[in-house]
């Protein structure tokens, strides 16, 4: 009998469980589509026309054509990467990611805003007729053990 009772409590304390994740929710903009969790909310800010947030979380998509940059002599993915890094005064280690469905560059990098300081990761896409940067951001001190879990969700980008 006490066996039962153990069983019955474990199977309910189970199906507890399983109703406290976050399920999955498809976002949609500015070229990108990417699957995150119902825990983000799309807002709008004048940085990016992708933007979303979640309590510990944020990611941000802009596009940008690339005949509009070859004037400035940026036509591979290489080059826009190092780009939008010097842009924005940072300086990284690019990383390329390839054997999924999209090869992507990549790098680490931090600002501070305030008195908190943010670690990113920057991913660059490229298209047949753009170039993607996106940004995958959170506390500093949270970035390495997010890591992983920014590279489950970049799996889920496509790009037009």
């Amino acid at each position: 009998m006490k066996k039962s009772v153990f069983l019955v409590f474990l199977l309910a304390f189970s199906l507890m469980l399983t109703g406290c994740t976050k399920a999955d929710k498809t976002f949609t903009g500015a070229g990108v589509s990417i699957t995150l969790n119902e825990s983000f909310v799309e807002k709008e800010v004048v940085q990016a026309p992708l933007y979303l947030e979640s309590q510990d979380h944020i990611f941000m998509a802009i596009r940008e054509l690339k005949t509009d940059l070859s004037g400035y002599n940026i036509t591979t993915l290489e080059g826009y990467i190092n780009a939008v890094l010097s842009n924005s005064g940072k300086t990284a280690e690019v990383f390329t990611k390839e054997g999924t469905e999209e090869t992507y560059m990549y790098a680490y990098y931090e600002s501070t805003v305030g008195d908190q300081t943010f670690g990113y990761m920057l991913l660059v896409f490229e298209g047949d007729t753009h170039f993607y940067s996106m940004n995958f951001g959170c506390l500093s001190s949270k970035l390495e053990k997010n890591k992983d879990q920014y590279f489950d969700w970049a799996k889920t980008i496509t790009i037009e």
